[in-house]
């Protein structure tokens, strides 16, 4: 069903609106609490304590999605959509048809302010999407990606790549792999370069991912996530494409119409197309190595716990 652009714009203007209503409500708590343990309070309250940090909390992730989702990233990607000849949409519901986890897992996904244009002859997507981390639950900061979707010619292995930007801090690592270690793949040359790929997809990752290729994603994968799914490529982040300054935008820009010309090539999709196609390779899924999710949740859990716990006790004057 299709609907007007009045609507859509509504619609989006719905989702711009939570995540500030909980910033603004999130600071007046945060102030009103500051208030109560200054003024009204001769000692610091516990409980109070914790309310001010969680609602400080809430409202740096609320104005982080007002700032990095906003109106600005919107009409820069609707100011782009005549000179590059392509489609600007406010709002729809659902998925569109993607696959890369932020689309597969969740509930209630609504894609917005999202351009669709050509570079060359590859179909690029690139736009937002909002949703829920389950059926009837609703974030108060707003749940928000970053997305952009290149078709590819042909069909590949479900593919997840890993430049460890994400999961090293000063070169350790404090975030594990969640995916199942049986299913990395060696590429042959940079070992910093992880692919993790679908079972029955290893040759075709191996001829698809040659060192020119992996050349380009590793300049992309410093700022997304990159995310391969049958004929579609995902660049996945925490920040709009289009949000910061102009000239951010003006190199973000640059670095995915970059990826789209080099995946372009014709020559690169020549073994591909060779093995795929007919009675190709069956790709199975990705495996998530569950042990490993566990162990980081409750690590994370327990983390956030004691930190309540300490917290608490300090205000309480146990330790006094």
């Amino acid at each position: 069903m299709t609907i007007s652009e009045e609507t859509a714009y509504a619609r989006y203007r719905d989702l711009l609106r939570r995540p500030r209503t909980a910033a603004a409500l999130a600071a007046v708590v945060a102030v009103v609490s500051v208030a109560m343990q200054v003024v009204v309070l001769d000692d610091v309250s516990g409980p109070l304590l914790v309310v001010t940090v969680g609602s400080v909390l809430v409202c740096v992730l609320a104005t982080w999605n007002v700032v990095n989702f906003g109106r600005t990233a919107a009409r820069r990607l609707e100011d782009a959509s005549p000179s590059v000849g392509g489609t600007f949409s406010w709002w729809r519901n659902g998925t569109g048809g993607y696959e890369a986890m932020p689309f597969a897992y969740g509930a209630d996904h609504q894609r917005f302010a999202y351009l669709s244009y050509a570079v060359g002859a590859v179909p690029v997507e690139i736009g937002h999407l909002a949703s829920q981390a389950g059926r009837g639950s609703s974030s108060p900061t707003g749940r928000r990606h970053a997305y952009v979707a290149i078709r590819l010619p042909e069909r590949l292995p479900h593919t997840i790549l890993g430049f460890g930007h994400r999961s090293t801090v000063l070169g350790i690592r404090v975030v594990p792999e969640q995916w199942h270690r049986s299913q990395l793949v060696d590429l042959g040359f940079d070992r910093r370069v992880k692919a993790y790929v679908g079972d029955g997809g290893e040759q075709t990752a191996r001829e698809f991912f040659t060192p020119a290729v992996v050349a380009v994603l590793a300049r992309v994968g410093r700022t997304y996530d990159v995310e391969i799914k049958d004929r579609i490529l995902y660049l996945i982040g925490t920040r709009s494409v289009a949000a910061g300054s102009v000239r951010r935008w003006s190199r973000q820009r640059d670095l995915v119409e970059s990826l789209a010309r080099a995946l372009a090539d014709d020559g690169l999709w020549a073994p591909i197309r060779h093995q795929v196609r007919g009675n190709g390779p069956r790709f199975g899924a990705m495996r998530a190595d569950v042990g490993r999710a566990v162990t980081m949740f409750a690590v994370v859990v327990g983390a956030v716990v004691v930190v309540i716990s300490a917290l608490v006790i300090y205000a309480s004057g146990v330790l006094e």
